[in-house]
């Protein structure tokens, strides 16, 4: 419990203080959290990088669900092996993983490369230094967090009930929509949080594959602080961002329950 406070809770009450603290002259005040409020371009920030947390979401269960089924159905061994296949990008530095999809993506890169000598386009498309390409690089990076979340939500269902269900009467689709998907659902939420959470600080991908015109919350901060000097505005705004995630995260305990992110994994 020390470490917690320590470690965790310390910190965001130093943020939580140093956001009210004066940017021209010392002393508590209330200017920052004015100026978050009144202007609109930190709101459009905002909703924003939300919107592009949900979808990098939405995008990963889906790519992600089918996987994790197939996963759970291998033998031990060849579940292993695919377990840390499905992690062995995470062993190169992320920095190189998003820089990777430079030359994929690029104007002269591999896909239109390919896209041209088979005649399917006539000039390159846009595919780089845009919100497909943040989406890309996003979705290369939590995609196995998700499959992963998932397979040890699957891991808890019973096969006798899905074995009963079958017996029943319900056929395979039947018994996957009313038993299996159900009772997997605390991993599939557990998986959607840490996706959501991770896409919304999300620095690198954004200032690498979105170019000079991508602003998303994460870059803001770090450009408030560094750039601009300005620590309080800084501290303000990434206390917003903690706002936001532990709504997330009472949601989650709400409807799911925070042990159920845990009672597989300890199991």
């Amino acid at each position: 419990m020390c470490c917690v406070c320590a470690f965790v809770l310390a910190p965001i009450l130093c943020v939580g203080a140093y956001s009210f603290w004066g940017r021209d002259t010392p002393g508590l005040t209330l200017g920052n959290w004015y100026e978050f409020f009144s202007d609109p371009f930190y709101a459009a920030i905002l909703l924003d990088t939300l919107r592009l947390a949900g979808i990098t979401t939405l995008v990963c269960v889906v790519l992600g669900y089918g996987p994790a089924v197939y996963l759970m159905l291998q033998p031990p061994r060849r579940r292993a092996l695919l377990v840390v296949m499905l992690f062995l990008p995470s062993w190169i530095s992320y920095i190189v993983r998003t820089m990777s999809w430079l030359p994929i993506l690029g104007k002269a890169g591999l896909i239109n490369q390919l896209m041209l000598n088979a005649g399917l386009i006539d000039q390159p498309l846009p595919l780089l230094y845009n919100n497909f390409s943040i989406y890309v690089g996003l979705v290369q990076f939590l995609l196995p967090l998700m499959i992963i979340n998932v397979f040890i939500g699957l891991q808890s269902v019973d096969p006798s009930l899905v074995l009963a269900a079958r017996t029943l009467g319900a056929n395979r689709l039947q018994a996957f929509r009313r038993v299996t998907l159900p009772l997997s659902l605390p991993g599939l939420a557990a998986g959607c949080l840490l996706c959501f959470i991770l896409s919304i600080g999300s620095y690198i991908t954004p200032m690498v594959l979105g170019g000079p015109g991508a602003t998303y919350y994460a870059n803001l901060v770090y450009d408030t602080v560094l750039t601009q000097q300005d620590w309080p505005l800084g501290a303000t705004l990434s206390l917003v961002v903690v706002i936001f995630l532990s709504l997330a995260l009472i949601l989650y305990a709400r409807f799911m329950g925070l042990a159920n992110m845990f009672r597989d994994v300890s199991a």
